[in-house]
């Protein structure tokens, strides 16, 4: 297995995609963590559309989903292959795609594949999930806690969480991620940030003793 970044921008970050991980379970079968308004033309343009046969959501926001029925209606109506959908509820998005024939695009269950998830706080009154794959990849979505002292965490090879330069009410800072132990650290990517944020939050990512920033083309191996 390994891990691509296809985007690790936040929300209003221009010229760079949205969080959005690609695990690659084969060469040719791949599950997708969120999929933002920005990310199905990189999908595209890398030709992995025939690739993913799950796509995962960790909430609804548009930075985290905004292209994620595009790419499900892609493989439908182009490619003629079904896709297994989960994380949060996709019922509203499917709806609001093309009312209750979007639910043919999907398969409702899919053996072999372990996937856990996890509430966490985000946005009020909205369903947030941290996403836990194969009991390999950790991927927080978006969460105004730190993830890293959590069941999951332990259990991790790789973790991919969210952060936020100083912290807010939806988003953890980086000094309060910094707070876990250098074990946790250690395999701890860090995503959703602002491009203008880069170089203060790798230096001190870096000196807090984190794995590093995830970047859109990085490859992680598991």
């Amino acid at each position: 297995m390994k891990i691509e970044i296809l985007g690790s921008g936040s929300a209003f970050a221009k010229n760079t995609t949205n969080s959005s991980v690609l695990l690659w379970l084969e060469k040719d079968n791949a599950v997708l963590l969120d999929c933002g308004f920005n990310v199905f033309p990189v999908i595209l343009e890398k030709e992995y559309a025939k690739f993913i046969n799950t796509i995962l959501l960790s909430h609804t926001h548009q930075d985290h989903c905004g292209s994620a029925v595009a790419l499900l209606e892609y493989r439908h109506n182009i490619l003629k292959q079904k896709t297994f959908v989960g994380g949060v509820s996709w019922e509203k998005l499917l709806r609001l795609c093309d009312g209750n024939d979007a639910f043919d695009m999907v398969v409702q269950a899919k053996k072999g594949l372990k996937i856990e998830t996890m509430e966490v706080p985000h946005a009020k009154g909205m369903d947030c999930k941290a996403l836990f794959v194969e009991e390999a990849l950790l991927y927080s979505g978006d969460t105004s806690l730190s993830l890293l002292d959590s069941p999951f965490a332990q259990k991790a090879k790789i973790i991919i969480h969210d952060v936020h330069k100083s912290g807010n009410s939806g988003h953890v800072g980086l000094d309060e991620l910094g707070k876990a132990t250098l074990e946790m650290k250690a395999k701890t990517y860090l995503t959703h940030y602002a491009p203008q944020d880069y170089d203060f939050l790798e230096d001190k990512a870096r000196k807090l003793g984190f794995a590093g920033l995830a970047k859109p083309g990085m490859t992680i191996e598991l």
